[in-house]
């Protein structure tokens, strides 16, 4: 089973840290905010798509992306209340930090690379 390295759902991460972002600012009311909080999600869907279709076997972010696609669903339908859909989007975006910290690339001595030395590895160089 091949699983991707955490170092490609950093974007992801980062996509979901912004529609947080976003979603406090719309509960205060900035119409803006939903327009952003929706394009943050819906660039993490895209980030999970390609991660997903290039890692076939990698059950978490398969499950990652059901429920990031669920959420988006239930926006659309509007059956969310604005309390229930803040925990679910802190739900996906505690599981994608976890696939960003401990999916390690360990190296012949034992020790793991940090995330900036994985940019060196050849699965990600195709990211840059």
């Amino acid at each position: 089973m091949v699983e991707a390295s955490g170092y490609l759902f950093q974007d992801v991460d980062e996509f979901l840290r912004k529609a947080k972002e976003s979603l406090e600012e719309a509960k205060t009311g900035a119409p803006e905010a939903h327009d952003r909080y929706r394009g943050s999600l819906t660039s993490s869907l895209e980030g999970l798509d390609r991660i997903c279709s290039r890692y076939k076997d990698d059950a978490e972010a398969s499950l990652i992306k059901n429920k990031l696609v669920e959420l988006l669903e239930e926006l659309d339908s509007g059956k969310l209340t604005p309390e229930i859909e803040a925990r679910d989007l802190n739900k996906i975006i505690e599981r994608v930090h976890h696939l960003t910290e401990w999916r390690r690339i360990s190296t012949a001595s034992g020790r793991d690379l940090s995330l900036k030395s994985r940019r060196k590895t050849k699965e990600d160089v195709q990211k840059r």
